[in-house]
């Protein structure tokens, strides 16, 4: 048993299917230990438009550990700015904070945008 770290679209599918023991979270709840990023929580609550929406999030953390952007965080989320800047790689910030929390936790990374975290030193990237 994996403790994996989901990227927001993993949360994102299972929230926008209409079968939702076919979705990636579900498989992954079912056999490993999940986490969620204080990035992802916020990225979450923010396209949450319903009072259901936030309902729902509230649900499915209840599943999950959460982990938090702390001050080590931000130096690894630096060190990974400053390499991908160097070889002319953008990324978005969100996705450099939820990539420094993997690393700093020593966690797997779950993501259905596996190029967007491409070539980041020490980030484990889980497939099935």
């Amino acid at each position: 048993m994996e403790d994996i770290l989901i990227d927001t679209d993993i949360a994102i599918e299972y929230l926008r299917s209409k079968d939702k023991g076919s979705t990636e979270l579900v498989r992954l709840l079912r056999n490993h230990v999940i986490h969620v990023s204080a990035i992802s929580e916020f990225e979450l609550f923010l396209g949450a438009r319903t009072e259901r929406h936030r309902h729902d999030l509230k649900m499915i953390f209840e599943q999950m550990g959460f982990v938090a952007f702390n001050f080590e965080c931000g130096r690894i989320a630096s060190d990974i700015w400053t390499n991908r800047k160097a070889t002319h790689q953008n990324l978005e910030i969100k996705d450099i904070f939820i990539a420094s929390i993997a690393i700093h936790e020593d966690l797997w990374l779950r993501t259905f945008n596996e190029k967007n975290f491409k070539g980041i030193e020490k980030l484990k990237i889980w497939r099935w």
